[in-house]
């Protein structure tokens, strides 16, 4: 499946990484995926000892080929999924020791609002794991100055045309405090550009320098490169 094969790039390989590096330790805890997609990281927690999982996307169809990979993995009895095009009324006393939004608070019209949500569902000192774009880093300066200023796509927000915005690590280190979290790691990847057009044309194709991978696990935690990639990732804890 296509969302299975971009997994496997390298892109995505080491944002995944990252994000279960942050992630850190799930056995025994309470683990929500908002915006789970595929169900990657519901399986994960699953194969890593969390108590109790919940995945939540917009898409059926996505949920679709979710339950069947948790079914694949042998994990169904343990992870549930629910279908919402917005963060779930759970019960007053579910509460999550670990939230991801993977990919999702680009998306959002109101992002503090669903930051807050989140820490209102939360633990003390539960964490929240953010990956989304940036507006500092190299992939944005080319891509950006070529369909903002000499295109003229003032509304150009990456490679996804349902996005709604772009971040800096100090506009969401703001957000992230204003609704009562407190970062705390920072990683980054795609510092240098892993991919670039043949030719300039419709249906143009795309050559990848995989490799250059390894620039992102090399500086990917390091100050100030993890916070300089088109990936950003950021885990927060709730104060």
């Amino acid at each position: 499946m296509s969302y299975f094969d971009q997994q496997r790039k390298s892109y995505s390989r080491v944002k995944n990484f990252f994000v279960q590096e942050l992630i850190g330790d799930l056995r025994g805890k309470c683990f929500l995926d908002y915006g789970c997609g595929a169900g990657l990281f519901v399986v994960h927690a699953a194969h890593n000892g969390a108590r109790k999982i919940i995945g939540v996307d917009a898409e059926a169809s996505i949920l679709s080929t979710a339950a069947c990979f948790m079914n694949r993995e042998g994990v169904t009895s343990r992870c549930k999924l629910v279908l919402s095009e917005h963060f779930p009324a759970f019960d007053p006393d579910m509460v999550f020791d670990v939230i991801l939004l993977k990919d999702v608070i680009e998306h959002v019209e109101d992002d503090g609002h669903l930051l807050t949500m989140a820490g209102e569902k939360t633990t003390s000192g539960g964490i929240l794991i953010i990956s989304t774009q940036n507006a500092i880093s190299l992939n944005y300066l080319t891509e950006g100055i070529y369909h903002r200023y000499l295109r003229g796509e003032k509304n150009w927000y990456g490679w996804d045309e349902t996005h709604v915005r772009f971040y800096t690590f100090m506009e969401l280190t703001r957000k992230l405090r204003h609704a009562g979290w407190h970062p705390v790691a920072w990683r980054s990847n795609y510092i240098i550009p892993h991919k670039s057009p043949l030719r300039p044309a419709p249906g143009r194709k795309i050559r990848r320098f995989e490799w250059l991978s390894h620039v992102d696990m090399a500086l990917g935690r390091r100050f100030p490169w993890n916070r300089c990639g088109w990936n950003l990732i950021v885990k927060a804890v709730r104060i």
